[in-house]
């Protein structure tokens, strides 16, 4: 959809035009980000950061050691904010916004946090999510929406995928290396159902 490239203390964002999945948003209503509005122009727009740390909370709110906990991170974390919009995505439970990591080079060990696809389609109420419980990671190359697609298995079921921006990149490092995921948090809200998977990469 877009790439957010990090240039000293701040960053830039691009719209990645004339990509399949670019055209096929647009095709199912995507409208622009209100502070990046040029969807069809070619700029790379500087100064993103302001942007995307409105998505981030204060880290004075006397509940930030629990949002960082949410993502596995320290009450004391010292990262940039660069890097903790790389773990948590930038998500907000109102929308299904989301950063993904560009792991094409990357180097074990390396650790970072997914939240798993497709989850309303493969969960029902009677499954029941325990932190820190492993999920497996399998390749399926047939699936018939992309030869990408890695599913994620959960006490032997199929639970949801990983995210189809992620997915090439991920899948060689199945091939390549070992990967353990643990769950964090399962959480259900307004009928849509969110599990937060952190995936360690040795």
């Amino acid at each position: 959809m877009g790439e957010l490239v990090r240039q000293g203390d701040d960053a830039s964002f691009r719209y990645l035009k004339n990509t399949a999945d670019f055209e096929a948003a647009l095709s199912e209503g995507f409208y622009e980000f209100p502070a990046f509005a040029d969807k069809a122009g070619e700029a790379t727009q500087t100064g993103a950061m302001d942007v995307f740390m409105r998505r981030l909370p204060p880290r004075k709110r006397e509940d930030f050691r629990e949002y960082l906990s949410q993502y596995s991170l320290p009450g004391d974390f010292q990262g940039s904010a660069f890097a903790l919009l790389g773990y948590t995505g930038a998500r907000l439970a109102s929308d299904n916004f989301e950063l993904c990591p560009d792991l094409t080079d990357a180097v074990a060990p390396l650790d970072f946090v997914i939240e798993a696809t497709g989850t309303n389609y493969h969960v029902s109420e009677s499954d029941v999510f325990a932190e820190d419980e492993e999920v497996f990671f399998e390749a399926d190359p047939a699936n018939e929406h992309d030869s990408n697609a890695v599913r994620i298995i959960y006490n032997g079921k199929l639970v949801g995928y990983v995210n189809k921006a992620l997915a090439p990149s991920f899948k060689t490092l199945l091939r390549t290396g070992k990967i353990e995921g643990r769950i964090i948090k399962f959480s259900e809200r307004k009928g849509k159902a969110r599990l937060l998977i952190l995936v360690r990469y040795r």
